[in-house]
């Protein structure tokens, strides 16, 4: 499973004035992640046009820094199709898992704008941007995650018998 990470109004408040609250929510999406093995981050935030790659992954607590496996390519760099054009964000994300041949993979997105994304995207868990990942964000994770991992081991089970 690949969870498509923002940082503003994900984990911290969007806008964040105080430099104290940066990657507030960073330890809650950690200990959320740290019964799903298997879910690794790429990076989808703003930030990635203004820092380096590498800057970004150290700016995250090492529980997280040790998912992350990328960082979506700017839009100005993908080819969407004319559907995905006014969904930035989705396009970027899907562009990145044709890109790295991901695109058979499952996926998720963490995002405060859900207007970056289709109508009704069942990959999307929206976060409110002056909560970020809050308990309500987390519970919805949480939830979805497990849903997926079921239905993956019962698939597994079946081939196994």
């Amino acid at each position: 499973m690949i969870l498509f990470l923002d940082f503003d109004g994900v984990l911290h408040p969007d806008p964040c004035y105080d430099a104290k609250r940066l990657f507030e929510n960073a330890p809650r999406l950690a200990h959320t992640l740290r019964g799903f093995p298997r879910v690794t981050l790429v990076l989808s935030t703003s930030w990635r046009q203004t820092r380096p790659y590498e800057q970004l992954v150290a700016m995250l607590p090492a529980p997280l820094r040790q998912r992350v496996i990328g960082a979506t390519p700017n839009f100005s760099d993908c080819s969407p199709s004319a559907a995905l054009v006014p969904y930035r964000r989705q396009a970027e994300c899907l562009h990145w898992m044709r890109q790295n041949r991901l695109q058979d993979e499952a996926w998720l997105a963490l995002d405060d704008r859900p207007n970056w994304f289709a109508p009704y995207c069942e990959n999307l868990i929206a976060c409110h941007p002056q909560t970020g990942f809050d308990a309500a964000a987390r519970a919805r994770l949480r939830s979805t995650l497990q849903r997926h991992f079921e239905r993956h081991t019962s698939v597994v089970d079946l081939l196994i018998e």
